[in-house]
Formats: C-alpha cells, structure tokens, sequence
C-alpha cells in the first residue's frame, strides 16, 4: 500500500462533517499559532523584558485549557458535540478580536485565559465527535487528520503571524484572525450535523466519570505520555520563533521555516495513523516517541549538525543547512507525528462510547497542562536569567527538553513491556 493511497484508504470515507471539523481544527490552531507571535510583536523594550512579557501572558491560556477540558468532553457527552464546540470557537473570535484594544500586559493575559476556555471547548468534543463516526478499523487515520489539521494549523499560524508582523499592524493582525475564528464558527453552525448526547438520563458526576475513565489501563499509562509530548510542543511553539527573532531573525523567514517543518512532519500523520490500524497502535507509538527523542538529542548536544546560525560581521544573521546533519534529522522528523494519532486512537479503543467526551477531555487536559508546565518553567527560566546571556536563557529550554524527552522515553518503554508481559500472561493461562 502506497503512502498516498492510505490518505483515502480503499472501503474508507471521510464524512463530510469531519471534513468541516478539521477544517475548522485547523483554523482554530492557526489563531493559536500566530497569536503569541503577534504579542510578541506588540511589545516594546528590550529582549529581556519583552520575552518576560510574552512569557507571562502565555501561561493563562493552557492553564484555563487544563483546568476546563475535562468539563467541556463531559458536557459534550451530556449535551452533544456540535454545540460546544460552535460556543467555544465563537468565544475565542470575540477574544481575540478585544486583544486589538490594548497592549497592556495585564489586559492581555487575562484575555489569554479567557481564550483557553474556548479552545478547552473545541478539542475535548471534536475528538470524541471523530470516534463517535470513525469506523474502529479507520480510527487511527482519522485521528491522523485531526492531529494533521492541529499541527498544521499550529505551522500556518506562525507562517501567518510571522508576514503579518512585517505587512500589517499587529491590532490589525488581531482582528485578521478574529475573522478567521468567526468563519470557523458560522461554517460549524451550518455544516456540521449535530447528533444526539452520548448519555440521556442520569449521569455520573464529573469526578466520578474521570475516575471510570481512569480505570481503563491504556488511558492511565498514555496519560503521562501526553503530558511530556505536550510540553515539547509548549516549549517549542511559545519559545523557538522568539529564541529566533533575538537572534535577529526575520518574522518571514521564522515563517517560512516552520512551513517547512510543516510540511515534512505533519503530512505523514494520516499515514501513521492508518499503519496503526493495520500493525497495531504499540508499535507506531513508540516509533513516534523515539523519533522525538532523536530530534531533541540531535539539537541539544550536535546543535550545529543539521542547523548553523552565525552573525556575519556585517551583523547579518546567517543561517547554514548541513546535509550530513539533515539527512537523520529528516529521517526522525518523518516519525516525530506517529505517536499522537496512534495514541488517541487507542484511547477512543479502549473507552465506552457514552464517556469518549471524558475520555478526551484527557488529551484536551494534557495539552494544557504540558504548555501550562513549559511556559511556567520557561517564564522561571527567563526571570531568572534576564540579566545573563540569551544563549544561557535558550540553552536552559534545550536541557529541560532534552530531560523531558529520556523521561517519555523511560515510560514508553514502560508501556511496551507491561503490555508484552500482559499478552504473555494472558496467553499463557488461555
């Protein structure tokens, strides 16, 4: 079977409505990705102050995001998916149409909070509305193109915040992706088919459906794989483009690098996914994991290997590509999406239909609690350090990415062999 022909997959459709829904997955993480850019941008002062002042109002977001996620999948069991999800992407394009208002750090971080909560109410119930139609025996690719269009929207959103920052005024970049949000919003509300609540009736409390969540033993060992995953992802999308851009390079070319990365890492996400459902999720998950693991460990001990940059005397900046070092670099970023569409497949496997809003709420959870924990971590490590070099500040965030890295690392393989000796048992008694 061809990389291409898995996209389609012979027998297996993508429902329109799903189509829409990552569409609008798509839009939703684009704002996401260009927003801490553009805030970037807003302020004035030094390096130091600014990449202090970004770094403070970053942290609300993914810690409203994790406090509310589990909330909103359950709510999505209860009430259904579509309605949460419209009211959530419609409360992010007011939000983020009132960041044009001001710059004050203040006004925006509360802003930033308030965003949160209405990315908590997309992610939960789209993914539990994508196994709610996924066949079981497509789910992994479907999943795929969820993570595909999160991912990607993430790339774009830095694409577009990077040329917006040297075409447009950032207000008027706010209010660009304001109108992005609000589409996405009307193309739910009229596209998408709502279906009816998983669960009618009585229902089990919020603590108490995590807890049946938590008793299936594919979630609790995938939980903290999540949360490691998702601080690598915090830590590379609020901390990289602004490393960059103190080190003189352009807002466009900052753009254009992460549409690469894009490219060559989120096209193959279906593709894992689909390989999924054909060997099993086990193995692709922790092909996923170690591909990450190479990335991190060849950045942060061989950082001039693959990529160079040096500042002419000139005081141009200069960046050099290394085929020698790129060549493995690519190798291990065409692994680097295998994990997450494997995973989440798993999950939605393992899991009742009537909790897959719970279930999910989980991923929603993780996501915010990994960037919660890296712009935390990454906001102490600039205060600390704002009056020493900035190679000190990044070369701290490299380290603490490479220790997260051993540690999901550690728990994969955890994962792996408590699986084997289960099968193992298992067949030995049957």
């Amino acid at each position: 079977m061809s990389m291409f022909g898995v996209f389609k997959g012979r027998g297996f459709r993508t429902p329109w409505h799903l189509r829409v829904l990552y569409i609008s997955t798509f839009l939703l993480r684009t704002a996401f990705g260009a927003l801490l850019l553009l805030i970037s941008a807003y302020f004035v002062g030094n390096e130091a102050t600014r990449l202090l002042n970004v770094a403070i109002v970053a942290v609300p977001y993914p810690l409203a995001e994790m406090v509310t996620a589990n909330y909103f999948g359950i709510l999505s069991d209860r009430v259904g998916r579509k309605p949460v999800i419209v009211a959530g992407t419609t409360l992010a394009a007011i939000v983020v149409a009132m960041y044009a208002l001001s710059d004050n750090v203040w006004y925006l971080t509360s802003l930033h909070g308030i965003h949160g909560i209405g990315a908590a109410a997309t992610v939960a119930p789209a993914i539990a509305m994508i196994a709610d139609h996924a066949q079981e025996s497509d789910r992994g690719r479907q999943m795929g193109w969820f993570d595909y269009s999160t991912f990607l929207g993430y790339i774009v959103g830095a694409v577009l915040g990077g040329f917006m920052i040297v075409i447009v005024s950032v207000p008027v970049g706010f209010v660009i992706i304001s109108l992005i949000l609000a589409a996405s919003a009307i193309m739910l509300f009229a596209l998408v088919k709502r279906t009816a609540p998983a669960v009618k009736g009585a229902h089990k409390s919020g603590f108490a459906e995590l807890r049946n969540v938590f008793r299936v033993r594919e979630v609790r060992l995938i939980f903290p794989i999540w949360l490691v995953i998702a601080t690598l992802l915090g830590l590379a999308l609020t901390y990289l483009p602004i490393i960059l851009m103190g080190h003189d390079v352009s807002g466009s070319t900052i753009g254009i690098m992460f549409g690469l990365a894009g490219v060559a890492l989120g096209l193959l996400q279906p593709f894992w996914g689909k390989v999924s459902d054909i060997v099993g999720r086990i193995p692709v998950m922790a092909y996923g994991v170690f591909s990450i693991a190479g990335i991190v460990v060849l950045l942060v001990f061989f950082p001039n290997t693959a990529v160079e940059v040096n500042e002419t005397a000139e005081g141009v900046t200069d960046i050099e590509f290394h085929l020698l070092g790129m060549i493995p670099l690519a190798i291990m970023g065409l692994g680097a999406g295998a994990f997450v569409p494997s995973a989440l497949a798993m999950m939605a496997d393992s899991s009742e239909s009537r909790s897959y809003g719970a279930t999910m709420g989980l991923y929603s959870f993780a996501l915010g609690f990994g960037a919660f924990i890296a712009e935390t971590l990454g906001l102490i490590i600039i205060y600390v350090n704002k009056d020493e070099a900035e190679n000190t500040t990044a070369g701290l965030i490299l380290y603490f990415a490479a220790a997260l890295v051993a540690l999901a690392v550690l728990m994969m393989i955890v994962f792996f062999l408590s699986t084997y000796l289960k099968n193992r048992a298992r067949n030995q008694r049957a």
